[in-house]
């Protein structure tokens, strides 16, 4: 990297119009990758363990206005989902949205709202069931039954629609 920012000052110097647009070409890629790469690190997710053709968590387990987000894999297709707990019930999404599903970066949460890391709309928690269309994400049709969140696998796999 040093020898690159070296490569730039000493082209500066020559005045060489083109090696400056090649220098600074070959810069903004490296910084466009190091970015791509950071917001690919903060977004992690637990891969989706189940019962059957049942995905279960326990309900217990969850703090309240905290997704837990989860991935599974369908013929090479991954389908990433998040559960989140609010107001002491549990909710299941796809973690993407109709608005910004080309762009698959899903949300990031935060203690009051989820936010869209493609277009930055805030969506506070009490909203998410309510929500239709726009950023919100997309409602998977789950239950809580004595402590247990469970899940359909069939109705993760409607999930491959909107995952590229």
């Amino acid at each position: 990297m040093i020898e690159w920012f070296c490569y730039v000052i000493k082209v500066m110097r020559q005045g060489d119009k083109d090696g400056i647009k090649t220098a600074i070409g070959v810069i903004a890629l490296i910084w466009a990758a190091l970015v791509f790469q950071g917001c690919n690190k903060s977004r992690n997710f637990d891969t989706a363990q189940f019962r059957g053709d049942i995905f279960q968590v326990n309900s217990a387990s969850f703090k309240e206005k905290t997704p837990a987000f989860y991935a599974h894999t369908d013929a090479a297709k991954e389908i990433f989902f998040f559960v989140v707990k609010v107001d002491g019930q549990m909710y299941s999404y796809f973690d993407i949205c109709n608005s910004c599903k080309q762009h698959n970066r899903g949300y990031r949460a935060d203690k009051s709202s989820l936010e869209c890391r493609n277009c930055q709309i805030e969506i506070p928690y009490e909203d998410l069931k309510t929500g239709i269309g726009g950023c919100y994400p997309i409602p998977i049709a789950g239950k809580e039954e004595n402590g247990i969140y469970s899940i359909p696998l069939s109705e993760i796999l409607k999930g491959r629609q909107f995952f590229p």
